[in-house]
């Protein structure tokens, strides 16, 4: 498959972001702000320091030279999460920074890694549907990498509602043969 094949079936399927792992691939960061593509960090004020080594929200859909950057330097997809919402940019950008900081039970705050595939797949494979369908809420759909290393060549995972009302479940998004 050509970056041309995984992009036409993205952004075919919907995807309008990227939720981007700068720690694990930096430089579609770099790229999209080069191009001024509107972008905000997921980190709250207080880690603005490490910014550049964490998640951000990136507007993918009208941007498609950024969406091969980010497939040609992230191949594995392990630093890229593609998703769609209904939600303008800053109501997404505060309920997606609210799944980067988790409340321990002894009071203390850590941030979870959800937006990296490796740890999302897991967690949410793991979760009832009901603590799904909360995090996944603010999405249409939410598609990362297959984290099969014989399927991943040829496909993605897509988490998307399966009708009106009902959860969250995952299927593959095979790449489009044809462009």
């Amino acid at each position: 498959m050509n970056n041309e094949q995984r992009r036409t079936t993205l952004l075919g399927a919907g995807a309008q972001w990227l939720v981007l792992d700068a720690a694990s691939c930096a430089e579609p960061l770099w790229y999209a702000r080069g191009m001024g593509a509107p972008l905000q960090s997921l980190f709250r004020q207080q880690d603005e320091d490490l910014a550049d080594s964490g998640p951000w929200l990136i507007r993918a859909d009208s941007y498609p030279d950024l969406v091969d950057t980010c497939l040609k330097k992230d191949p594995l997809g392990h630093a890229s999460l593609w998703c769609a919402s209904p939600l303008d940019q800053k109501t997404l950008v505060n309920q997606l920074r609210g799944r980067v900081y988790a409340a321990l039970p002894s009071g203390e705050t850590t941030r979870f890694r959800w937006y990296d595939p490796r740890v999302l797949f897991p967690y949410l494979e793991d979760c009832t549907q009901q603590r799904r369908n909360d995090f996944l809420a603010p999405f249409d759909l939410l598609v990362h990498a297959d984290l099969n290393p014989y399927n991943h060549p040829h496909q993605l995972q897509i988490w998307q509602q399966s009708g009106k009302g009902a959860g969250f479940t995952n299927s593959p998004l095979v790449f489009t043969e044809e462009v």
